[in-house]
């Protein structure tokens, strides 16, 4: 029962890590950010996002002339410092 459970939590990270990738690149391209899937992967993402963004505004890294968001980079280091820990187990 564990195992599955390990399995499904790596997966779901594995997942998590993935939309966060897309949705970096859709930020980068031109296209409706009001759409509909568009939305729902921001609605996905955002609530790890945001966490990540609030303690990089309030770090000596952040501020009002940050250029760069590097949330989506931190969350992506940490979903896939998780996979590494939770392989073994499956």
């Amino acid at each position: 029962m564990t195992v599955l459970f390990i399995r499904a939590l790596y997966y779901f990270l594995v997942i998590l890590s993935t939309l966060i990738v897309v949705s970096a690149l859709i930020s980068w391209l031109p296209i409706n950010h009001g759409s509909f899937l568009v939305r729902l992967l921001h609605s996905i993402i955002d609530p790890i996002l945001v966490p990540i963004r609030t303690m990089i505004k309030k770090s000596i890294f952040g501020g009002a002339n940050m250029a760069l968001d590097f949330s989506p980079f931190i969350a992506y280091l940490i979903l896939t410092t998780l996979q590494n820990y939770l392989r073994p187990y499956m």
